[in-house]
């Protein structure tokens, strides 16, 4: 489910508070370009990249921030203080009410929403029994609720001059709508496709090319432009909308609501709404995750409080990135201590063997030069370097072992490079074009096929003849 979200409305109230109002529309115009632009790039893939403690930490942090929104609508506008009297009771009690209903209706019957039977139960009690209940009228006004095709927008391009100015004042506002955007859509994507676990997944293509549809509609007819909603979203699968037609069927009733039956969507009490959030937001929460300690490592479960922290002080976006870069960080220094070396000497030709183990990249290469400390002293004069169950996966790598081999070389050493890739066979024997101290040897049958540059005209594309169509 898809509508105006806390998340960008943030971003997009310091632009208009900054600038205007009038600049809000071609922001979000562009925002959707470069959601479609996304789409069409396949970015949304990278969502893949986000651990699993991001995600627990995400929807638990999401859960803490709908629940204050939530929380809210019990205090007093004017004072702060908790509702009292009268107006606290009715509050209290109907919210409570609303969600005793919402838990019972499900036993009762499936074929009708236990969320439309909640408002529409609490909406006549408080009608029936005039109680003094706070309703959307009072909290949205009049203006909101006047209903009939008044109510329908007008479709016309943002009303500032289409100027290289402008551009540049609404380019990073946009750029950050988009992101902010995507990324809430994209995790609630993954959140809803693990709750259906029909087999099937969600295209993040698709995703990212209808949320840049919706935002650029939203542009052209004056809206504030959004993003997945995750509340709605798992209301909607809690009640069994689990196909592309239930977001359909509420647009659609939603837009019939807002103009054929403003009135009655006015007189609904937000105690309704309230109680069926706040058991939204009990779904939403993680419970489990609280079961972790001390059985998963000590960084992941730092990573789902931090990121859970972030999402209530800051916001998702900002949470999402620190949490993914701190996992990333963390990955590649437990990668970096994981290559080693089993010296053993060839048995045909008594040579001095250093088999490596492991990942080679920009951060295990210190630890792989330091492998080769006292490799200058070795008895014999060749040396035989081999990556059968090595990787080398960057330019890092690359100069790692050129840095390895010239020292070598340097001390009157001849190092044989065994089971390289192609392309690092290639790749190497340009950096060391003219060495005397470097043998790479090539070995069609047993070489690992594999590609730490995806650059085809960096090597001959004939050296790579076998490997796999």
């Amino acid at each position: 489910m898809t509508g105006a979200s806390g998340a960008v409305a943030v971003v997009i109230a310091a632009l208009v508070k900054s600038h205007g109002k009038e600049y809000l529309s071609a922001c979000v115009l562009l925002a959707g370009l470069i959601q479609m632009t996304a789409g069409a790039l396949r970015i949304g893939k990278w969502i893949r990249l986000v651990p699993h403690p991001v995600m627990l930490g995400f929807v638990n942090g999401l859960a803490i921030v709908m629940t204050k929104a939530q929380l809210v609508h019990f205090k007093d506008a004017s004072t702060g203080a908790f509702l009292a009297g009268k107006k606290g009771s009715t509050m209290f009690g109907l919210t409570a009410l609303s969600m005793f209903i919402m838990k019972v209706i499900p036993r009762i019957t499936k074929s009708i929403p236990p969320s439309m039977a909640t408002i529409a139960i609490v909406t006549a009690l408080q009608n029936i029994f005039s109680l003094p209940a706070v309703t959307l009228l009072d909290i949205a006004g009049a203006e909101t609720f006047r209903g009939g095709l008044s109510a329908l927008p007008s479709i016309s391009l943002p009303s500032v001059p289409m100027t290289a100015a402008t551009f540049g004042i609404i380019l990073p506002y946009a750029i950050v709508v988009a992101s902010v955007g995507l990324i809430e859509s994209l995790l609630t994507l993954q959140l809803v496709d693990g709750m259906v676990d029909d087999g099937a997944r969600a295209s993040t293509s698709a995703e990212c090319t209808g949320q840049g549809i919706g935002n650029l509609a939203a542009g052209l007819t004056g809206g504030m432009g959004g993003c997945a909603l995750i509340g709605q979203s798992i209301m909607n699968v809690e009640a069994g909308g689990t196909g592309k037609a239930s977001g359909v069927a509420m647009s659609l009733g939603l837009g019939a609501g807002i103009l054929f039956l403003s009135p009655m969507l006015a007189r609904v009490p937000i105690s309704a709404l309230v109680g069926i959030m706040l058991l939204v937001c009990k779904s939403t929460f993680s419970w489990s995750s609280l079961r972790l300690v001390g059985k998963v490592p000590k960084l992941d479960f730092l990573i789902i409080l931090l990121v859970s922290w972030v999402t209530v002080v800051e916001d998702l976006a900002v949470a999402v990135l620190t949490g993914t870069v701190l996992s990333a960080l963390s990955f590649a220094w437990k990668q970096s201590r994981a290559i080693y070396a089993a010296q053993s000497v060839d048995p045909q030709t008594g040579w001095a063997v250093f088999d490596l183990t492991g990942p080679l990249f920009f951060g295990s290469t210190a630890k792989f030069e330091s492998l080769f400390k006292g490799a200058e002293d070795a008895p014999t004069k060749e040396i035989i370097i081999d990556f059968r169950q090595a990787r080398v996966f960057d330019h890092s790598a690359l100069e790692s072992i050129n840095t390895v081999v010239r020292k070598l070389g340097d001390s009157g050493k001849v190092v044989h490079l065994r089971h390289l890739s192609p392309d690092c066979q290639v790749l190497l024997q340009n950096m060391n074009a003219n060495a005397d101290y470097e043998v790479i040897e090539s070995d069609g049958e047993n070489d690992p096929l594999y590609e730490p540059v995806e650059d085809a005209e960096m090597y001959d594309s004939k050296k790579r003849t076998n490997k796999p169509q």
